[in-house]
This record gives structure tokens, C-alpha cells and sequence, in this order.
């Protein structure tokens, strides 16, 4: 958190970076301020309080800074308490995966039983701080034929089409196949490929 000598507090609940077109928690203070006499207004996006200090900062470029203006109304008197400036940056790339149970499978050994239970691939930003959910648009299999000449098989969407499942059935016991061309969503609109 970013703490002037006027004693008011903006803190983003993720981290001291906000993300371009993604709704950030942020979390706003006056110390000795009730939270229903302290105002906020931001720059360079849309802001929406949730109640008690809580607010929502939708930034709309990446690159462009964004401003907090803190006021606080105090005998009747409004005044400001300062103003605070982040960085905004875009959202970093998800890691596709597989869900396999509870585990998102992210590449290794998985058993044919497991594969073919699987509905298709996921992304996410899953690093410990972030966990954000990704819409996958499409994506390919690359299985090798007994000639060592790659087969790209394209998938339903997010799903696997019938024809990827067609080639797991197929495969024989430590065969490789390799999935590429990860077209994902994130929050912000922005479609990104992933690296397989």
C-alpha cells in the first residue's frame, strides 16, 4: 500500500499492479475517517464500490496509469487526502491444462483412462497470487504417424473433437502427442496463443 503523511491508505488487494480491462479488488482507508464519509474517484477507468472500503478498478489501457483520488468528509467539510497513481500492465498469459480430477494436468505422463475422461483444455493464470479462468477458443493435437510425419488434428472449441478422441484411442502405451495453438480469452478481451 502506497501511504501518504495525510494518513489515507490505497491498497490493490492483488498486488501493487493493476490490470488493464481485469476487475481489480481494491481497498480504500481513511484511519479515523467512517468508511460512508470517504469518497474515491478514479482516472483512466471505471470504479465501483462494493460497500465498506471495498472497490472494484477496471482500468481501460494498458500502459496507462491510473489515478486515485481520496476525499473525506469531516464536520461537513469535504477535503482531499491525497491522490495515489498505479502502473496498469495487461494480464499475463494462462497455462493450459487439463483437468484431471482435481488436478489441473499442465504436461507428463497421464494414463489413456484419465485423457479420455478429460472433455478438453482449460487455461488459467494459476502462479500462487492470481488465480483467473481463461475462455480456450480452440486449439490443436499433433500426434506422429509411423512414418514420424506430424498429424495436427484440429478441436471442437474448448472440447475435444471427436476425431482427437478417435486418435487417444488409438495411441499405444508411452506414445507422445503434443497439444499447440492454445487460442485463449482472458477477462480483458484480449485473445492470446499459448505456448503448448
Amino acid at each position: 500500500p502506497i501511504c501518504p503523511p495525510s494518513g489515507a491508505t490505497v491498497a490493490a488487494d492483488l498486488m501493487n499492479v493493476l490490470y488493464a480491462g481485469f476487475s481489480n479488488p481494491v481497498s480504500v482507508s481513511v484511519p479515523g475517517v467512517p468508511q460512508n464519509a470517504v469518497s474515491v474517484t478514479m482516472s483512466g477507468g471505471s470504479l465501483t464500490s462494493k460497500g465498506d472500503g471495498h472497490y472494484t478498478a477496471v482500468p481501460s489501457a494498458v500502459g496507462q496509469d491510473v489515478t486515485f483520488t481520496v476525499s473525506a468528509t469531516t464536520n461537513g467539510q469535504s477535503r482531499q487526502m491525497g491522490q495515489y497513481t498505479f502502473h496498469v500492465r495487461k494480464l499475463p498469459d494462462p497455462t493450459a491444462y487439463i483437468n484431471v480430477g482435481t488436478t489441473r494436468f499442465k504436461g507428463g505422463g497421464l494414463s489413456k483412462a484419465s485423457l479420455m475422461g478429460a472433455p478438453g483444455i482449460k487455461a488459467a493464470i494459476d502462479d500462487g497470487l492470481l488465480d483467473i479462468e481463461f475462455r480456450v477458443n480452440s486449439f490443436e493435437t499433433v500426434f506422429f504417424d509411423n512414418m514420424g510425419n506430424a498429424v495436427p488434428v484440429a478441436s471442437a472449441g474448448a472440447s475435444f473433437s471427436s476425431r482427437q478422441k478417435e486418435m487417444f484411442r488409438g495411441l499405444s502405451r508411452n506414445k507422445r502427442f503434443y497439444i499447440t495453438r492454445v487460442s485463449a480469452t482472458g477477462p480483458d478481451g484480449i485473445t492470446r496463443t499459448l505456448t503448448g
